[in-house]
């Protein structure tokens, strides 16, 4: 993920163990390729603007907003305080207002 790509929408000091961590977070728009409708939620997958990278949400609820394919909603990347082995980010899906539907870790 380059810097230049995206938008720095804030940086949170944390402390962690007695280890203060600089952590990142940053939105960027994405497009939705695909919706499946499943019993009381939906499966999204999403590209990245940028990257072209895919996304799945597998817990998108039923309500309101509407989804369908070719619609740009946002998907927000935060660095995690923690260690984790392959996975240091955690990708949450919102709407154009800033509405959070479903995260994932990456």
């Amino acid at each position: 993920m380059n810097d230049i790509d995206t938008d720095v929408v804030q940086t949170i000091e944390t402390e962690i163990g007695g280890v203060k961590k600089s952590l990142k977070k940053f939105k960027r728009k994405c497009t939705v390729v695909r919706v499946a409708q499943a019993k009381g939620w939906r499966n999204v997958v999403v590209e990245d603007s940028k990257t072209k990278k895919k996304y799945f949400f597998g817990k998108v609820v039923n309500v309101t907003p509407d989804i369908n394919p070719g619609d740009e909603m946002y998907i927000g990347f935060e660095e995690l305080p923690y260690e984790l082995p392959g996975i240091t980010q955690k990708i949450i899906l919102m709407t154009l207002d800033g509405y959070q539907l479903d995260w994932t870790q990456v």
